[in-house]
């Protein structure tokens, strides 16, 4: 979900309309093809896992609380997660999958609101990307059990965002907020986040230890982790550490051993990096040479880069007037998950503010042979 900056962008939030296009749409330039096929749509923060091939994803209620859904590959045989701890009046949203598919690591709104100065908590607060008053739950694929693994303080300075784990499901790392927005600050106009990383075990009760915090020059800064590198050496972030700027955020590789921060990108604006499977790309969204449409503010494509940064090449062309990609409106790529080495789940969004969206499948096998 990977939204705002409390997950894949801050004020710029997911949303997709139903303008999206239905049919398939190609784009063919210096002989790379990348064809986008709608997937389902009103959903977001798409995840997918091999070993079961099911698909967890986020949607809105009636009441507008979103809530965990499960379906097969091809968006078939919807069903709701959730758990009798878990109200129904609070949000749930997905993160990621152990490697089994038996569990569903996710972010759940906190049951109890509690007294506070200076801060009144509303649903908003919690609405998946921003995160306020959250906690980090494992559940089965199944519903029958469920724990929670990070028990965040019931606090607006804390928040949760995106979460990853580890290709061997062995490490999870999370986004935490550990300081409130703070108004009018164009570095922590979202809030101050570090970057934890655990040892995970799934044991008959799953829980994280080992906890390692990572803080990018060791500064008060907006962003939000996104991936593990498949030999868990490295981790792909962006920040706003030397921006200060929550809008110029570059994406980053932090090597695990050694806190190690390695620039990947220097345009403003490039956020939720994910490496492939094999660990040899990274595919990222960014505002970089998008086209910004009357009456609204620019969007984002899908990028994709080799995994130390070289060979930066446009994937997607949805914000690029008259292409067959777009429909010359305001798009923002989003996060993703990966069905295979070139091939993702993407969230596609329509609106700068709100969680409302589409999901469509991305391949760009053309641009990695």
């Amino acid at each position: 979900m990977k939204m705002s900056f409390a997950a894949c962008s801050l004020v710029i939030f997911f949303s997709l309309n139903a303008a999206c296009k239905k049919e398939q749409t190609t784009i063919t330039t210096d002989s790379a093809t990348t064809t986008i096929t709608p997937w389902k749509d009103g959903v977001m923060g798409a995840n997918y896992n091999g070993a079961t091939k099911t698909i967890a994803y986020g949607r809105p209620d009636a009441n507008g609380n979103y809530k965990i859904f499960l379906s097969d590959a091809d968006g078939s045989n919807e069903h709701a997660l959730t758990y009798p701890d878990w109200h129904s009046d609070r949000h749930q949203w997905p993160e990621d999958w152990d490697p089994t598919g038996q569990y569903l690591f996710c972010n759940v709104e906190k049951n109890d609101y509690v007294a506070e100065s200076g801060h009144t908590r509303t649903s908003t607060d919690a609405t998946p990307g921003y995160g306020a008053y959250t906690d980090i739950w494992v559940i089965k694929r199944d519903g029958s059990q469920a724990w929670k693994i990070v028990d965040l303080p019931n606090n607006y300075n804390s928040a949760v965002t995106h979460a990853a784990t580890s290709k061997d499901g062995t490490l999870f790392a999370w986004t935490e907020r550990v300081q409130a927005p703070v108004f009018l600050d164009v570095n922590l106009g979202a809030g101050a986040y570090v970057f934890r990383v655990a040892t995970m075990s799934y044991s008959s009760t799953p829980a994280v230890s080992n906890i390692h915090t990572y803080q990018p020059g060791n500064v008060a800064q907006g962003g939000e982790l996104e991936s593990i590198s498949p030999d868990k050496k490295t981790l792909l972030v962006y920040s706003s550490f030397e921006s200060k700027n929550m809008l110029a955020t570059p994406i980053y590789s932090i090597t695990l051993a050694t806190g190690n921060t390695i620039k990947l990108t220097s345009e403003s604006y490039s956020q939720c990096p994910f490496y492939t499977p094999d660990g040899k790309h990274i595919v990222y969204m960014t505002g970089r040479d998008a086209d910004t449409f009357p009456f609204s503010i620019q969007g984002a494509d899908w990028w994709i880069m080799n995994a130390d940064g070289s060979n930066q090449r446009r994937l997607t062309y949805m914000n690029k007037k008259d292409n067959p990609q777009s429909v010359n409106q305001y798009r923002l790529a989003g996060t993703l998950s990966f069905l295979s080495d070139t091939t993702f789940l993407g969230g596609v969004m329509t609106n700068p503010l709100g969680l409302v969206g589409n999901t469509v499948k991305v391949n760009f096998a053309g641009f990695v042979k």
